[in-house]
């Protein structure tokens, strides 16, 4: 079939049934790009067919997940983003206040995931990596009236801090 999808006839290969309801998800998820949700998914695949559950949206990306055909990641945010796993070993630093995602370049990562390797036995699977933090913009600063001699300075910043970032000059 010339206009079959690429993960419809992965899916076949491997000797998995595709049934329609599934490649109009499968052909949905390739049409979006870049990092999307479950409901990024839904609101493509029920205007082709109303009877698609959201439900069928999930569980089918969990089999793509258990393929490893796609990559989940949780980018700061309550919902989870699914990527093709073609779409490449890709790393973010997302901010935890404004949500602003920096992209890393997997060089970064390549020292941590040998050592897990040689000195602790593990195996890491960093094709997708997501670290949490702040921006310079949204970097809490301490406040003029605590007391940084304590100790546990960084257990009393603000998240929102109304000073001006330091590393923003």
């Amino acid at each position: 079939m010339a206009g079959q999808s690429i993960l419809v006839g992965d899916l076949k290969e491997r000797g998995l049934r595709v049934t329609p309801q599934r490649a109009i998800i499968l052909e949905a998820i390739e049409g979006l790009s870049g990092h999307i949700t479950a409901e990024d998914i839904f609101g493509v695949v029920k205007d082709v067919n109303p009877y698609i559950s959201l439900a069928t949206v999930y569980r089918t990306l969990d089999l793509l997940k258990e393929l490893g055909m796609v990559t989940e990641s949780h980018m700061g945010t309550s919902t989870t983003h699914y990527a093709l796993r073609a779409h490449g070993t890709h790393h973010h630093a997302v901010c935890r206040i404004c949500g602003k995602t920096i992209d890393l370049p997997s060089s970064l990562f390549e020292p941590m995931v040998e050592k897990l390797k040689t000195d602790y036995n593990f195996l890491a699977d960093a094709h997708h990596m997501v670290v949490m933090g702040w921006c310079p913009g949204c970097l809490p600063v301490p406040n003029d009236d605590q007391d940084s001699s304590s100790g546990s300075h960084s257990q009393k910043l603000p998240l929102y801090s109304a000073k001006r970032n330091p590393l923003n000059k």
